[in-house]
């Protein structure tokens, strides 16, 4: 082991009080997106990156959803490493259903809980530790750390990550992007399936419920329309040799069900389709006239946003009533980086000399991450973060030991890769 190794292991095993309290610290503000405001997580953050002696600078089309920008340079030339985390998460919800304050960061049982501690103030908090260890190591190190954190990512990250690789692409683009998002300590996400939504409408001159004979029911055809729908999912995916040969092996499959539930690896291959919400109807006594369906297409790699939509307007052209548009998501389709790109490797290495133990497999995430937006532009993204088990629920909270094992993992890795 090198000397500047050591130091780096040194740091990341005697600082993990102060990772925690800032941890618990960025819990206790409010970021729930919407409404979005991550003015005072922001201000933590730079305040953070300046007691480190590092710059930063704000880059902010919507001014209540800053993002921040920090970058320096090693000795010399080298490969460009870009860190990415968000500060909003998602909204509270019911505050009475919850067993503490959402924004407690209170600290029981070895977990530290509150709204966003999953999804992703662990991850974030650990991109921070990692941008500072780095900069500590600057004189020993070739190339460029770029640390972006961003808002927006929770609502589609158009203000966010979509915003900084469309205006400050020089900048924040890189060679290779880290993504401490969940995604269990037995996985990195090589890629992500899209997100298509769809909305249909359903118009009929409705009637009396009493009267099904002389009239049409808007929802009834709504029911006939989702079974419909959901025949998409049998569509065969193209995959590319490299990402079938991956995703066959039964060590990836093994740990897609452990760390996504059961199911996840056939999920991960195929369209699934939920309808979110349903609206029809004025009465109970009434054929409907009226009913629009909201429905969230999420598309494998090999599969395109064309071809399902090609699949849904083939289907809506036998219910003559049945209208459909496209809901604002972006139009990146399902994507993916190379899985046995090197950072896999240095991910997966660290990953498993780190106290856990644990050697993660390559998979495709099953939901979206800002790390699409670097890989429409070609630049391989990888993401590797804590169990996503609780993200967005009730009594979220996460593992303090699993927080230190994500942030033992980048650090270890962001340094390998610069090292090379």
């Amino acid at each position: 082991m090198t000397a500047v190794r050591k130091r780096l292991l040194e740091w990341i095993d005697g600082e993990r009080d102060r990772r925690v309290e800032l941890l618990r610290t960025l819990t206790r503000i409010d970021t729930c997106n919407p409404p979005g405001d991550t003015t005072a997580a922001a201000e933590l953050v730079a305040g953070f990156l300046s007691a480190e002696g590092i710059g930063c600078r704000t880059e902010a089309p919507r001014p209540e959803m800053p993002n921040l920008v920090s970058s320096f340079s090693g000795r010399g030339n080298g490969r460009h490493l870009v860190l990415n985390g968000h500060l909003d998460v998602f909204p509270i919800g019911d505050r009475t259903a919850w067993s503490r304050d959402p924004l407690s960061g209170d600290v029981v049982d070895g977990r530290i809980h509150g709204r966003g501690t999953v999804d992703m103030n662990c991850g974030t908090t650990a991109l921070l530790f990692a941008h500072a260890y780095l900069h500590r190591l600057r004189s020993e190190l070739a190339g460029r750390v770029t640390l972006t954190v961003v808002s927006d990512e929770e609502t589609g990250g158009r203000w966010g990550s979509g915003w900084l690789t469309e205006h400050c692409g020089e900048e924040v683009l890189g060679d290779c992007v880290l993504n401490a998002e969940p995604s269990g300590l037995g996985t990195i996400r090589f890629g992500e399936k899209s997100m298509l939504w769809l909305r249909f409408t359903i118009r009929t001159a409705g009637g009396h419920s009493a009267y099904p004979h002389a009239g049409t029911s808007a929802n009834r055809l709504a029911v006939r329309l989702v079974r419909e729908l959901e025949t998409i999912e049998s569509m065969a995916p193209a995959e590319s040799e490299t990402v079938a040969r991956t995703l066959d092996r039964s060590e990836v499959r093994t740990a897609a069900e452990a760390s996504l539930g059961a199911g996840a690896a056939d999920v991960m291959r195929r369209v699934s389709v939920n309808v979110g919400t349903l609206r029809g109807g004025v009465a109970i006594n009434m054929l409907p006239s009226e009913c629009v369906l909201d429905v969230d297409f999420r598309l494998p790699v090999g599969i395109s946003r064309a071809d399902v939509k090609q699949e849904v307007t083939s289907i809506v052209e036998r219910f003559p009533a049945v209208r459909f548009e496209e809901l604002d998501t972006g139009d990146i389709e399902a994507n993916w980086s190379d899985p046995e790109h090197e950072m896999v490797a240095h991910l997966a290495r660290n990953a498993h000399a780190g106290p856990a133990r644990v050697r993660p497999q390559p998979v495709v995430g099953l939901g979206g991450t800002d790390t699409r937006f670097w890989r429409a532009r070609g630049v391989p993204a990888f993401v590797h973060g804590c169990s996503p088990a609780g993200m967005g629920a009730v009594d979220e909270s996460v593992g303090i030991e699993e927080f230190h094992q994500v942030l033992r993992t980048h650090a270890l890795a962001a340094f390998d890769y610069l090292q090379a």
